[in-house]
């Protein structure tokens, strides 16, 4: 004797299959869209870097030691992993030249679209003394920036310097030394 196939019995358990395995990829999917995404934004924000691209040195007037002079500085800030826009919420930049403070700036939000870079120019006046010295053809200009930086899902405060040499003569950059996250002590 043979028995019949039961197909209303078979296509009621596809069914209940299909509507339970179809939530269970949709979370899947998330969870792993979700997971990308933040590693997308923890690696944009954690591979700032900043580069020290032009430094100037002008004589405003006076004879050494008191001696009025003005450095500007134009700094570039970039995101290495240009996945995504990072948002930089007021950085203070502050500025040394041979382990003389020159000041600190706080300059306005600003966003690194994905692939570009953000360029600040500085600008710093001091009355030189005998520290930094009478005529010096180079000197150690020191940088670092303080800013809260977010992308996507991920954000902090980012704490990045860089020094760099300068010859003011010719206004030449001689060896930069890259830029160092103070914060985690991660090199750029």
């Amino acid at each position: 004797m043979m028995t019949q196939p039961q197909t209303g019995t078979n296509r009621f358990r596809l069914k209940k299959r299909v509507v339970l395995v179809t939530p269970l990829v949709i979370v899947i999917l998330v969870a792993v869209s979700a997971y990308v995404y933040y590693s997308m934004s923890v690696a944009s924000v954690t591979r700032i870097t900043l580069d020290q691209i032009q430094g100037v040195r002008i004589f405003g007037g006076g004879t050494y030691p008191n001696r009025n002079v003005t450095y500007i500085l134009e700094v570039q800030v970039w995101s290495k992993a240009q996945t995504l826009d990072v948002s930089l919420n007021a950085p203070t930049f502050l500025a040394d030249a041979d382990a003389v403070p020159l000041g600190n700036q706080t300059l306005a939000d600003g966003i690194i679209i994905k692939g570009a870079h953000l360029t600040y120019n500085l600008r710093f006046s001091i009355n030189e003394s005998k520290v930094i010295g009478p005529n010096p053809s180079a000197s150690n200009m020191g940088l670092t920036m303080v800013s809260w930086v977010g992308a996507g899902f991920y954000s902090r405060t980012v704490t990045l310097s860089t020094s760099t040499i300068w010859n003011w003569t010719t206004a030449k950059l001689i060896v930069s030394g890259g830029c160092f996250d103070i914060t985690f002590n991660i090199g750029c």
